[in-house]
């Protein structure tokens, strides 16, 4: 009887142990390398896009969402998670159906339109049931994380999750894991393995940014043991240059005196010379006033002259008048004409004019 009892409960655990071994998800995933210091860290904000259903079972992109966001959220790799809903919003208004065809561009667009640093895509490859009656439920599913500004893929994953045989079916009380059921393992093995992946990678990058700052303390380091060193010397010239700007300032201070006298003297010769230019000027000024004054003496002078010259001229032509006058009157009416002079004979002189008025006496 205890043998029997035995031989049956080994064959129960040989039972559970296989319907065990048959659910277990089976995944493979593989991250991309840091290429610059804090490529992973620096990712905080990411958009989920609408899964594409390539499985026969209608609306299983929508189950996958629901069940992948909040499992995206309680993991807490990232501190935002943009819902599917926006994410269509904008994939609509950017004029982008499928995320089969996304290429670099347009995926650099929807990370600016959406502000995220992080796209999380994928496709459901089988979701549910085969076609067998007994046939166990099966999610086969991708899944991928994208930076959107450079493009590159920075980690991908593929999970298989089976319904396999449970206890309960086995021992005929249940039908076994439900497709949701199924799902909900596949999806928390893909975000299990997606958050573990993104932390080592953080954690390689804070390693390598403790590693770089370290470093650059070591170089400062140095950089200043080797500036302690030469700050005696530094001293020394500092000192040296000191003393040589002190011999300067002295020199310069006692050619500065001089130039001042020497400018002092030059300003009274300036002085000097000024005041002898000013009275040579009031001499100028004076002897051309002089000269102005002369210039119009003579002026009225050759004015009075002038004023003779022609009041004699007048006298004289008043004088001819009369003297013509007075020989046509001392000619008798009845006289003969003179005989004609004979050729060659001297004309008779003209009796001579009166002196003019206002001359005589004078």
């Amino acid at each position: 009887m205890n043998a029997r009892k035995s031989f049956a409960g080994v064959m129960i655990l040989i039972v559970l142990g296989l319907a065990a071994g048959c659910s277990r998800p089976v995944l493979n995933s593989s991250g991309t390398p840091s290429r610059i210091k804090d490529q992973y860290i620096r990712i905080k904000r990411v958009a989920v896009f609408p899964f594409e259903n390539y499985s026969e079972t209608k609306d299983a992109d929508k189950t996958i969402d629901t069940l992948l966001i909040p499992a995206l959220r309680e993991a807490e790799i990232f501190d935002t998670v943009e819902d599917t809903r926006f994410t269509r919003d904008v994939m609509k208004k950017l004029k982008i159906t499928s995320t089969d065809i996304l290429d670099r561009e347009a995926v650099k667009k929807i990370g600016d339109e959406m502000n995220v640093q992080g796209i999380i895509y994928g496709k459901i490859v089988m979701y549910g049931k085969g076609k067998d009656k007994d046939s166990a439920s099966q999610v086969t599913m991708d899944l991928a994380l994208v930076e959107p500004s450079t493009g590159t893929v920075l980690w991908v994953g593929n999970v298989s999750s089976y319904g396999g045989l449970t206890a309960g079916k086995i021992f005929g009380v249940t039908e076994g894991k439900t497709d949701i059921e199924v799902a909900r393992q596949a999806v928390g093995k893909l975000v299990r393995s997606l958050a573990s992946d993104v932390e080592d990678s953080r954690k390689k990058e804070r390693k390598g940014i403790v590693s770089a700052i370290r470093h650059e303390e070591d170089k400062e380091k140095a950089r200043l043991d080797k500036l302690k060193g030469e700050t005696g010397k530094i001293q020394g010239e500092i000192d040296k240059a000191k003393a040589e700007a002190k011999e300067i300032r002295e020199s310069a201070s006692k050619d500065a005196e001089k130039v001042k006298t020497d400018l002092e003297l030059q300003k009274a010769a300036f002085e000097a010379e000024k005041s002898r230019t000013q009275a040579a000027q009031q001499e100028i000024d004076q002897e051309k006033l002089k000269v102005e004054v002369e210039r119009k003496k003579v002026a009225e002078d050759l004015k009075k002259i002038e004023d003779e010259k022609k009041a004699l001229e007048e006298a004289r032509r008043k004088a001819e008048e009369a003297r013509k006058k007075a020989a046509d009157s001392a000619v008798p009416p009845s006289a003969p004409p003179a005989p004609a002079a004979p050729a060659g004979a001297p004309a008779a002189p003209e009796p001579a004019a009166p002196p003019p008025a206002g001359t005589q006496g004078g």
